[in-house]
Order: C-alpha cells, then structure tokens, then sequence
C-alpha cells in the first residue's frame, strides 16, 4: 500500500497508511505513514478497546494535514494486553494460485515491480515503447507465429527481463544480482519461452534473427550454466 500511495498523489489524492514494518516503509517512503507498535495484523491495537482505536486513527487521520513527505510519524502508545487466537483459522485457502501464462506471470510480478521503482526512483524499463502485457505478447507472438523484426523483439525480451530483475530485487527476500538472475533463468516462463524461441530465430533467413538468437538472446554464462545443470 506503501508503493501504491505514491501513484495515487500524482492523481491529486492524498493518502496516509499505518506501518507495522518500518524497515518496509523506510524503504518504500510513502507520502505518509504512522508507524506503530503493535503485532502482525493489529494495525489498530488490541481488538475491542474503542478509545485506543480511535486515537490511532486520529492520529493517522492528522497526517493529512502534513505536506512535507515522504514523512513517517511514530505513535506513541503501546497496545497492551494479549487476545487468544488458539483454534481459529482462515476460512478461505489464501495461497498463491500458480500461474501457467507468460501474461500471468507478468501480471503477478507488477506489484512487485511498482515497489522497486518506488523505491529507486527510476527503472531501466522502456526502451520497447511497449508496456509489459504488449511486451509479452509480441515474444509470444513471436514463438507461435511470424518473427517481428529484430529489433523489435530485442527491444521488447530487454524490457521484459529487466521489469522481471526489477521485481524481484523487491521481494521480501531479494537475494543476490547473482540468485535474482538464476531464479530468473531457471523459475520463469518467461525465460522458458525464451529458451523455446532460440532456435526458431536461429533458424531463420534474416541475419538479424540469427544474431539475436546466437549472440543476445541468452548470456553466455547462462547458457554454460544451463548446459551444465
């Protein structure tokens, strides 16, 4: 919500949030943010105790007033006493449904990719002109049907890979440049279709698609190190 805030006061609309992480928030820096103590999942405090509530809200709510952000104000108060949550459970099943399409799976990583730009500032995302989705369906396009230009498609495969790098150094474990890249090689249907576009372009009777498939395509190191796995 954090990485959210910030598209939102480009429309005009102010926005303050409650941070229970503040290393989270430090990084992403939204416009405002009330930072409290409270446990995972009790950004308000002790259930049942209305007056506390109301002034963490209160609080929160003053934020509006504050024009000098990205900005984090510390709560003062502590939640004091303990709930007994033993026997409940989620009703509904909250896992990550799998993705089976590059278009999915680009969709999924957009959250992702929102936070490390707002994080950074910036993004080496754009050179295609496309956005994601588009990107995505002129590399499937590509697989399935007629090659588009080469340039084209570089252009689109660089987006794409750096939009998927981007994303990942945003997760809640980002690792390494090193590990984001072997996740990237080996986890994503991305670069399984790229590995399956390969040898089409090197198949092909414009020099342009053979270079991109010999040279660009795939770094070396990944091709040795997926040789070798």
């Amino acid at each position: 919500m954090g990485a959210l805030g910030h598209f939102l006061e480009r429309e005009g609309i102010p926005t303050v949030g409650i941070s229970l992480v503040r290393e989270h928030t430090e990084t992403i820096r939204p416009p405002r943010a009330l930072w409290v103590t409270f446990e995972l999942g009790r950004p308000f405090g002790v259930p049942d105790d209305a007056p506390f509530q109301r002034r963490v809200l209160e609080a929160a709510l003053a934020l509006f007033a504050r024009t000098d952000g990205p900005l984090i104000a510390d709560y003062p108060e502590h939640a004091d006493g303990e709930v007994d949550l033993t026997g409940w459970s989620c009703p509904i099943n909250l896992a990550p449904r799998p993705v089976d399409t590059l278009a999915a799976e680009i969709d999924r990583l957009a959250v992702w990719y929102d936070r490390a730009v707002a994080a950074r500032s910036r993004t080496t995302v754009g050179v295609s002109g496309l956005d994601m989705p588009a990107a995505g369906r002129l590399v499937m396009g590509a697989l399935e049907g007629a090659l588009p230009p080469a340039q084209s498609l570089k252009e689109a495969i660089d987006d794409l890979r750096a939009y998927y790098l981007e994303a990942a150094s945003a997760f809640p474990d980002p690792g390494t440049s090193k590990t984001r890249r072997a996740w990237f090689w080996d986890d994503t249907i991305l670069a399984r279709t790229l590995l399956a576009l390969q040898p089409k372009l090197a198949a092909s009777a414009e020099p342009p698609h053979k270079i991109l498939a010999n040279l660009t395509l795939i770094p070396a190191t990944e091709r040795h190190r997926l040789a070798k796995a």
